[in-house]
């Protein structure tokens, strides 16, 4: 191979290679935005509305039910006496709005699981999971008439929290894979508008007119 050829050659190979080496890049990076997209659209979006919904019913339940506003009187006027007006009101609250609500957090979760952030389910993900398949035979029980039958696996009240908190993260990361992306767009466009111009000679000046 003569020297002059290798001179031709080499811009080429490294052309080529400026080339893959970017798309592998955007490819890489077409690959995390979808991702992460899917995570808020399918897992984490969903699954804060529903958390946050049932905390709300939850709340409304004790304000209008417990006799003296608070969590605890609802609790111990529910303990005291199952088969009283509190007891009615809440058997009828988790049937007709707090169960529908976490079986859909559930299903949200079993059935989206490979989107999770962490590579590990965390245990109050589980707790939900397991909450309301075991409400499923307590509701069964009640409906049979054993109203004193409770759950042994009680609602993670710290989900709120945790969902929240990884909500904030994934929308946080959109933001700047979305940023990221939004700024390669803009410089290519950049780029390829100053290859035009270079392309395309000036439209040429009037001559000045002599005074």
């Amino acid at each position: 191979m003569s020297l002059r050829s290798g001179t031709v050659l080499l811009p080429a190979f490294l052309g080529w290679l400026f080339t893959y080496y970017n798309s592998k890049k955007t490819d890489e990076r077409k690959a995390q935005i979808d991702r992460i997209n899917d995570q808020v659209r399918q897992l984490y979006g969903p699954l804060l509305a529903c958390v946050h919904a049932s905390r709300s019913a939850y709340a409304a339940m004790v304000r209008q039910h417990s006799p003296d506003g608070t969590v605890q009187g609802f609790i111990n006027a529910l303990q005291s006496s199952p088969e009283g007006g509190v007891g009615e009101a809440y058997r009828r609250w988790m049937k007709v709005v707090l169960q529908p609500l976490n079986e859909k957090a559930a299903d949200i979760v079993v059935n989206h699981v490979d989107l999770l952030r962490t590579p590990y389910i965390d245990p109050l993900l589980l707790q939900l999971v397991a909450h309301v398949s075991a409400n499923k035979v307590i509701l069964r029980r009640w409906e049979e008439g054993s109203v004193r039958e409770w759950s042994a696996i009680s609602y993670p009240n710290q989900l709120l929290d945790y969902v929240t908190t990884e909500f904030k993260r994934i929308k946080r990361k959109q933001s700047e894979l979305l940023g990221m992306r939004l700024q390669e767009e803009l410089q290519g466009e950049a780029t390829e508008t100053g290859e035009a111009n270079k392309l395309e000679p000036s439209a040429p000046r009037p001559p000045r007119a002599r005074l």
